[in-house]
């Protein structure tokens, strides 16, 4: 047996306790996604763009839940002439939801994307903002700021600062909203190829946890009464997602907000794990398994600064 081969079946075996079908779970773990994006209307509307495509590749379809949201049989669309001029951005379909769950509030405001190399949510977000208002788009690593800023100028985003700095001793700066994507074990991605590198140890979740835990605090802390903070992950990890939010919620102020988006299959937030128990309000949060939508699995919650 292959080593991924090996990652995707201990992934199976320790999550499989969480889910309403074990079968299904387990068949769609080891199914590779097919390639997604959505059009950057920035450049160019979207009916030109997929109708464009649509000569490369007739099946191209759209999701019920996003229509903004797109699949292809194609595995090179990175290659494409409206890649390279920004007329599309390759994107997991997941991804895509932490600014989808607060569409009603992004308007002309200031928005702070406290992790966001390589700017997938940045330059979607600034999109539906149609290049309004201001985000400012941070990252801690300076080798991924090329490809923030690379995506910035491809697609033709003008409404965005770009700031290098550990998040957590960022300045502090009011913004009526905060997307926290976290650092995480990144579990979620295993059907894509080789992304998950090994097997995590306990270790490793509680490692995840702190980062997180210290990143969502940090906007916690920075958030006005009133703004709103999303926190989002890629990983089937209880430690990294429902413990997080469960730890912020006994220190901060906050009101978590159910959420949930139409045509999408999601499931409330689990309330125990490991023989731990946690806050309730947890249960407001979405969890997206990778059978229900031939998807990422992926976790969200929005929460309110009182």
């Amino acid at each position: 047996m292959d080593r991924y081969q090996n990652i995707r079946n201990n992934i199976i075996d320790k999550y499989s306790c969480l889910v309403d079908d074990k079968t299904k779970f387990a068949e769609s773990i080891n199914i590779p996604l097919k390639q997604s994006f959505r059009v950057n209307t920035l450049k160019e509307e979207k009916k030109t763009v997929i109708k464009k495509l649509k000569e490369y590749d007739p099946t191209i379809k759209t999701t019920e839940w996003n229509d903004n949201a797109h699949i292809s049989e194609l595995n090179n669309l990175g290659s494409s002439l409206e890649h390279f001029v920004g007329h599309i951005y390759i994107q997991e379909l997941t991804s895509m939801i932490p600014p989808l769950v607060v569409k009603d509030l992004i308007t002309d405001i200031k928005i702070i994307d406290c992790c966001a190399a390589p700017g997938s949510k940045t330059t979607q977000i600034a999109a539906m903002m149609e290049n309004k208002g201001h985000i400012i788009a941070n990252d801690a690593r300076h080798a991924r700021l090329k490809s923030l800023r690379g995506n910035l100028d491809r697609l033709g985003v003008t409404n965005t600062s770009v700031t290098l700095r550990d998040f957590k001793s960022f300045p502090n700066t009011k913004a009526d909203l905060y997307f926290v994507d976290a650092p995480c074990s990144s579990e979620g991605t295993i059907r894509k190829k080789n992304t998950v590198a090994r097997t995590w140890k306990e270790n490793d979740y509680l490692r995840f946890n702190k980062l997180q835990n210290g990143l969502l605090s940090k906007a916690c802390e920075m958030a006005p009464s009133g703004s709103t903070i999303v926190y989002s992950t890629c990983t089937f990890s209880p430690d990294e997602n429902e413990k997080v939010i469960s730890e912020t919620l006994d220190k901060y102020d906050l009101k978590m907000k159910n959420i949930s988006i139409e045509n999408l299959r999601s499931e409330s937030g689990i309330t125990e794990w490991n023989n731990e128990s946690y806050n309730s309000e947890v249960e407001k949060c979405m969890r997206v398994w990778p059978h229900h939508n031939d998807t990422d699995a992926f976790f969200i919650a929005r929460m309110e600064k009182c």
